[in-house]
């Protein structure tokens, strides 16, 4: 559960307990790689909250809890990855660029046929823009995590919002450019853009 890959799932029975070094806020959990469909999270503050999973991505709580302590229980018997903590929302632009591709490399033979590429697999792409919509709290939260985003660990996506318009509400990706985060604007006021190209991980 502290690896980035979705693949490196563990097995769960009857509860998944984690424990947090301190109190920390928590409004929303990362699922990832599971056979469950329901989830439990009971925190340490007596709260408890019921997921129902629909996809790898980012299920807000609906309300920011402090716990020290999370219990997970669910009918499913592995997860990859599991997050926990507080949910950025961001404004982006009406525009949206979603797209599918490949890394299979086929290749045209002198005779015009197809020979497939070995290998390869499929996944999405999801482009958006916030132009200057980034605020101070979501700047110190994208700085607080960039201890492991900068490492290549992915984002839990929540696209609920704009789903009407979308072929999908979840997504675990990273941005292209995520090592190298960069904002713009600050002109006037504390709000900054920044360009997202989201690729899916798995």
């Amino acid at each position: 559960m502290k690896s980035p890959a979705l693949s490196d799932a563990v097995g769960i029975r009857d509860e998944l307990i984690i424990t947090l070094p301190k109190i920390v806020p928590v409004s929303a959990i990362g699922i990832g790689n599971t056979d469950g469909k329901t989830f439990i999270i009971k925190a340490s503050a007596g709260e408890t909250f019921n997921i129902s999973f629909s996809g790898n991505g980012l299920y807000p709580l609906g309300k920011t809890i402090h716990a020290n302590k999370i219990v997970v229980s669910t009918d499913g018997s592995f997860i990859g990855r599991l997050g926990a903590g507080l949910g950025v929302r961001l404004g982006t632009s009406v525009a949206k660029q979603p797209a599918w591709r490949s890394t299979a490399e086929p290749r045209t033979t002198l005779s015009g046929q197809i020979v497939l590429g070995a290998g390869g697999y499929n996944y999405r792409t999801l482009h958006l823009d916030t132009r200057y919509k980034l605020k101070a709290q979501d700047i110190a939260e994208l700085e607080a995590g960039y201890k492991y985003s900068g490492l290549g660990f992915p984002f839990f996506i929540d696209l609920a919002d704009e789903a009407y318009k979308l072929p999908y509400s979840k997504l675990y990706a990273t941005d292209k450019n995520q090592r190298a985060l960069s904002l713009e604007g600050g002109l006037a006021r504390f709000l900054y853009s920044k360009r997202f190209e989201f690729e899916e991980a798995f």
